[in-house]
């Protein structure tokens, strides 16, 4: 049983009052970040969950539905908490900044954001498939008041880009970043093996990664919002 839980397995039944409650969620949340800091997402089960807050499995389900709706809480705190730091550092950029300056200020907001990059990176494939309607609505809104929270900020910064050119560089941005995260943080046996000189052209620097994608996405979208350059959607048409 962890040390630096709030309460002993036998005392978490007795919350009773609103603060109490609150105190236990909170004390699983902590546990929930700890374990994943130690060994990503999937060290986060529910068994483990419980050990690490001093608790039982069957206590847990008292303050949430499922391990997924522990995970969810947890990425609704990230995904605000990222947002907010990106949109501080766009905010020190002066209109019109250049794509390099950008993406720079994406990449630096990503640093020490293991939780985050975590938890997003297992949001579409490993926790939403697993969430009730009511869960997942919660979840979609977390991403988009996100997003739209970092639009004011990169229409100021970015004035030649349109709302709907910056709406996709976002979302790009996030299918990218979910893909590259599970890559680019290895657990501990893939990760001795990518010491080996032969594959060490393999290994990825994560934040690196992001910032050269963000880069050339948005010099992408400055081309296409050229006059002379036909969009590739009337193109098509």
């Amino acid at each position: 049983m962890n040390t630096d839980s709030l309460e002993s397995s036998s005392n978490w039944k007795r919350a009773r009052r609103p603060e109490q409650i609150d105190e236990r969620r909170g004390a699983i949340l902590s546990a929930s970040r700890r374990l994943i800091e130690k060994g990503g997402v999937s060290a986060a089960g529910l068994t483990s969950i419980a050990r690490e807050a001093g608790s039982s499995k069957a206590n847990l389900y008292r303050y949430f539905e499922s391990r997924e709706a522990i995970l969810l809480e947890l990425f609704e705190i990230e995904v605000a908490a990222w947002s907010k730091e990106f949109a501080a550092l766009l905010e020190t950029l002066p209109a019109g900044a250049t794509a390099a300056e950008v993406a720079q200020a994406l990449s630096d907001s990503l640093t020490d954001r293991q939780i985050y990059t975590g938890l997003f990176g297992a949001l579409a494939s490993e926790i939403e498939p697993r969430l009730s309607e009511m869960l997942l609505i919660r979840s979609r809104r977390a991403l988009r008041e996100a997003f739209v929270g970092l639009l004011v900020q990169l229409r100021r910064v970015l004035p030649h880009l349109s709302k709907s050119q910056l709406n996709e560089f976002l979302t790009m941005h996030a299918m990218f970043q979910a893909g590259v995260w599970p890559h680019a943080s290895p657990g501990a046996n893939l990760s001795h093996l990518m010491d080996r000189e032969e594959f060490a052209g393999m290994r990825m620097d994560f934040g690196e990664r992001v910032r050269w994608h963000a880069l050339i996405l948005l010099l992408g979208l400055e081309l296409v919002s050229q006059p002379r350059i036909r969009p590739v959607s009337d193109i098509a048409d």
